[in-house]
């Protein structure tokens, strides 16, 4: 499957949390898009979808100055009150163009440096462990949920063949756990989602 990669200039990298993410006071999604194209994303039915050429995890819209735009924006929230992120809610954070362009990377040194009440970093992916570092740093104020739908691989397979296979998640939250950073594990979709 042949992937589109475009470069844009947010004008907005916090978006109000709303919804069943009501525990949040805001989402971050470093980019638009998501490569690992799971059967099951609900964001397939969404506008940004909907209405974009190409199928739900062909492209991924890269936010370019994401970090800069993001520490302006937190000390604007930060004057209003609690930040509470949940990071990310309509992509993965850790999907295969972040080896290279390394947006979530720069929005943890941002955390580092200016930190929110609280992160929530959201992912299925193995290369969450490259960050070790930085979330170290921010300690009680991160946690990194790790999303696994199944213990079976081969039904893995068939919902989201683009993703980590399951055990490499399991691994990389073991790693995570052993530096002492909160996690957890979101087992989705549960039964009736899909």
């Amino acid at each position: 499957m042949t992937k589109e990669y475009l470069y844009k200039q947010p004008k907005t990298i916090l978006n109000k949390g709303t919804g069943y993410l009501s525990g949040y006071t805001h989402t971050l999604n470093p980019y638009t898009g998501c490569t690992f194209g799971c059967a099951y994303c609900y964001v397939r039915q969404m506008p940004v979808s909907l209405f974009r050429k190409g199928e739900w995890g062909e492209w991924v819209d890269v936010k370019k100055e994401a970090a800069l735009l993001l520490d302006k924006e937190l000390n604007r929230e930060k004057k209003k009150g609690s930040v509470r992120i949940f990071m990310s809610s309509s992509m993965d954070p850790y999907q295969p163009v972040e080896y290279k362009e390394e947006v979530t990377r720069s929005l943890l040194e941002v955390f580092v440096s200016n930190p929110a009440d609280f992160l929530l970093i959201q992912t299925r992916s193995p290369l969450v462990t490259r960050d070790i570092d930085l979330l170290k740093k921010l300690g009680d104020k991160v946690r990194v949920s790790m999303t696994i739908e199944t213990d079976d691989e081969e039904i893995r397979k068939h919902f989201s063949p683009e993703a980590p296979p399951i055990q490499a998640r399991m691994n990389a939250l073991k790693k995570i756990a052993e530096a002492n950073i909160p996690t957890q594990v979101a087992i989705a979709p549960l039964p009736g989602e899909v």
